[in-house]
C-alpha cells in the first residue's frame, strides 16, 4: 500500500530548469536536478504580471495567458527514466535513507510521471528491478504554484505565496471544485494518503440546487458553511459563516490536521475565502488578484478582476475588495489591515468575531519563515 506523503513546508522559488528538464521533462544519469511542475501559461502569468499599479481594478490579463499558451490548470509531472531493465517498482522518499519510502507506479518500461509532489523540497528515488537497483537520484520540483492533479477540478494548494519574511505554507490547505460522489478510488487515495487531507469543509448548501450536499470522503470530517457567493454580495450570515469558516481552519490544523474547501466550481466562494485567508496571512493585493485569476486556468470558470458587478455577473473581485475597503482608508491601508479589520469586527449577535491572537495562530500554522 503506498505511504501517505509526510508533510514539509519548503521553501520554493521559479528557478531555471536543468538542461534536460526543459527539453524533455525527464532526468538523466545525475546525482539530481530540478524539474518544473508548472505549465508555461501557469508560469509565465505568476512571474510577469504585477497587478501593484492597478488599484481600481481596472486590468486584467488572466486570460491573455491562457489563451495565448492554452494553458490549463494541470501541473506538469515530474518525470524520471531508466534504463537497464523494466522496473518492478520505484520508491520515493524525502530522505537519502529512504525512510518511509512511498511508491509510485510506472508509467511505461522504462519512465514514470509523478504528480502533487511539494515545491522546494528534495525526493530521492529509486529504480527497482526486484532486488537490482537500476537507478538512484534524486529530483527538485519547483514552482512555486503547487496545482493538484487527479482529484477534482481547479485544484491547488494555498502554499507558495510570497509574505513579509517568508511564505504560506505548502501541504496544510486546500482549495478547489467539489468532489464527486462517483470518484475513482485513485482520487480518493491522493485525496488521504497522498495528500493527507482529513477535513472536507463545503460551502456549498445555500442554494435549492445544492440541498443534495452530502459528505464524499469516508473518514473525513466534513463540514458545511453554506456562505452565500462572495464577501461584497453575500447577504444574510454571509460575513459571520466565512469568520467561522477561517475559525474551524485554525482549529483544525492546530490539530495537525489538512483541510479541503470547495464550493462547486472553486470559484466565487472558495475565492473568497482563499482571499481572505491569504490577506490575512500577508499576501500581497497584487498575488491574491492573481490566485482569484488562476480559476480561470481551469478553462470553465473564468474569473478576471476587472469585472463590475451587474445582475448576471455576481463573481467578481472587485465586490469583494470594495466591501472590504470600507473598513478603512484604502490609500493608506493596506488590504491585509482591512482583511484583518474585518475579520476582528463583530457583524451580528450570534457570532464572536475571530480575535487578533485567532490570527497569530493562523500565522503561526501557516507562515514558513525565509
Amino acid at each position: 500500500m503506498k505511504k501517505r506523503l509526510p508533510y514539509l513546508a519548503a521553501i520554493s522559488a521559479i528557478a531555471v530548469l536543468a538542461a534536460s528538464c526543459a527539453s524533455t521533462r525527464s532526468l538523466t544519469r545525475v546525482a539530481g536536478e530540478e524539474c518544473s511542475i508548472e505549465n508555461e501559461g501557469a508560469r509565465k502569468f505568476l512571474e510577469e504580471v504585477d497587478y501593484s499599479d492597478d488599484p481600481d481594478y481596472t486590468v486584467s490579463l488572466a486570460e491573455k495567458y491562457w489563451k495565448e499558451d492554452l494553458a490549463s490548470d494541470e501541473p506538469l509531472p515530474v518525470t524520471v527514466s531508466w534504463t537497464g531493465g523494466a522496473a518492478t517498482r520505484i520508491l520515493m522518499s524525502t530522505s537519502s535513507r529512504f525512510e518511509d519510502a512511498f511508491e509510485v507506479p510506472c508509467t511505461t518500461a522504462s519512465s514514470a510521471e509523478i504528480f502533487n509532489l511539494i515545491p522546494g523540497v528534495k525526493y530521492y528515488y529509486k529504480v527497482l528491478d526486484g532486488d537490482k537497483v537500476l537507478k538512484t537520484a534524486y529530483v527538485v520540483p519547483v514552482g512555486p504554484l503547487r496545482m493538484i492533479a487527479g482529484v477534482s477540478d481547479n485544484v491547488r494548494d494555498l502554499g507558495g505565496w510570497k509574505v513579509p519574511g517568508g511564505h504560506v505554507a505548502y501541504g496544510r490547505i486546500y482549495r478547489g471544485a467539489q468532489l464527486s460522489p462517483r470518484m475513482k478510488d485513485s482520487a480518493r487515495d491522493i485525496f488521504s494518503r497522498e495528500l493527507g487531507i482529513s477535513v472536507d469543509l463545503d460551502l456549498r448548501g445555500i442554494k435549492k440546487s445544492e440541498s443534495w450536499v452530502r459528505p464524499v470522503i469516508d473518514g473525513a470530517v466534513y463540514l458545511k458553511f453554506p456562505v452565500e457567493k462572495n464577501l461584497g454580495r453575500g447577504t444574510g450570515n454571509t460575513q459571520e459563516l466565512y469568520q467561522q469558516a477561517i475559525r474551524s481552519i485554525i482549529g483544525w490544523l492546530g490539530e495537525g490536521r489538512n483541510v479541503y474547501f470547495h464550493c462547486a466550481g472553486g470559484a466565487d466562494r472558495t475565492g473568497s475565502l482563499a482571499f481572505l485567508i491569504e490577506a490575512l496571512l500577508g499576501v500581497s493585493e497584487s498575488d491574491l488578484s492573481k490566485d482569484y485569476e488562476l480559476t480561470t486556468f481551469a478553462g470553465q470558470n473564468k474569473r478576471l478582476r476587472n469585472f463590475r458587478a451587474t445582475e448576471q455577473e455576481t463573481h467578481i473581485l472587485y465586490e469583494l475588495v470594495s466591501y472590504l475597503r470600507q473598513f478603512g482608508d484604502p490609500a493608506t491601508t493596506s488590504i491585509n489591515e482591512l482583511a484583518f479589520k474585518w475579520a476582528t469586527t463583530r457583524h451580528s449577535e450570534n457570532v464572536d468575531p475571530l480575535t487578533a491572537e485567532e490570527i497569530d495562530m493562523l500565522r503561526k500554522y501557516m507562515v514558513v519563515k525565509d
